[in-house]
């Protein structure tokens, strides 16, 4: 029997989970074991679909971020159309616009005058995707840094009713923060401020993870890009808070290597590099 964190219980049918996957910066080393079943069907309905999110395609396209299809990700527009009504296939590579007629299957040069002006249509961006991605992350990483420890003194309902897109269980009188990708900060929302800097320093994907008094918080960045916080109620007396957990917990996957320091390593990097 193997405990999932996602389901919060225990299966007879584990598998290993990336938790963060590798189309989005991950590493074959920074996983945790949890219900296979579910993990297919979240890795669907979360992984999947952000991965696939058209803002976050150019991101996998600057890093070559590959899953284990192995298949370059390119911002796509399937169905956009010329001035003149052309159907057109718009991708945005690395080197510039380039567009696939589809009635006569060829591609358009840039130097014709039809192709100066592109319509786009039918580009969805789902605005819940990146805090149901990090609710995820926030189970699957507080369980790989501080085991029973986090699960005993974290409400992580919380996390998981995020995940799940529980709506209309959501509390409504929770301590729980949340910050998305989209979120334009408030005149001296420091905190907002701080996180996104400490996610962002090393230009990789990272998760920060930040135990209070009585929230834990996890900051996600995806590529170099600041992607999302959610925190939940918890008594953290039972989590460590020293040495190399000092204030909380930063796990960097960067240069191919999964690296972990404390909060309070990162903060004084900061701090140094806002110095300088």
């Amino acid at each position: 029997m193997t405990y999932c964190v996602y389901t919060d219980r225990e299966t007879t049918d584990p598998s290993s989970e990336h938790i963060l996957p590798l189309s989005l910066g991950g590493h074959d080393d920074f996983v945790i074991d949890v219900d296979r079943k579910f993990n297919n069907d979240i890795g669907s309905k979360v992984d999947g679909k952000l991965a696939n999110d058209f803002l976050v395609l150019f991101d996998r396209d600057k890093a070559s971020a590959v899953g284990h299809s192995k298949k370059h990700p390119i911002p796509t527009v399937k169905h956009a159309r010329l001035m003149d009504g052309t159907p057109v296939q718009a991708m945005f590579g690395k080197d510039g616009l380039s567009l696939f007629d589809l009635r006569e299957r060829k591609k358009i040069e840039r130097s014709e005058s039809r192709a100066h002006q592109v319509q786009c249509k039918n580009i969805k961006i789902d605005i819940d995707i990146d805090l149901m991605f990090v609710a995820k992350v926030a189970l699957a990483a507080g369980y790989y840094a501080y085991g029973n420890d986090f699960v005993q003194s974290v409400q992580t309902d919380e996390f998981r009713k995020i995940m799940n897109l529980d709506k209309k269980n959501l509390p409504t009188d929770s301590l729980a923060r949340v910050y998305s990708r989209f979120h334009t900060p408030e005149e001296g929302d420091d905190i907002f401020h701080i996180l996104k800097m400490m996610t962002e320093i090393g230009d990789c994907s990272s998760v920060i993870l930040v135990p209070s008094s009585e929230t834990f918080g996890v900051a996600v960045s995806i590529l170099g890009k600041f992607l999302g916080f959610v925190s939940a109620p918890c008594q953290s007396s039972g989590l460590v808070n020293h040495g190399d957990y000092k204030y909380g917990h930063c796990i960097y996957i960067q240069n191919e290597q999964v690296k972990r320091f404390s909060f309070d390593y990162i903060r004084l990097k900061l701090l140094d590099k806002l110095g300088k």
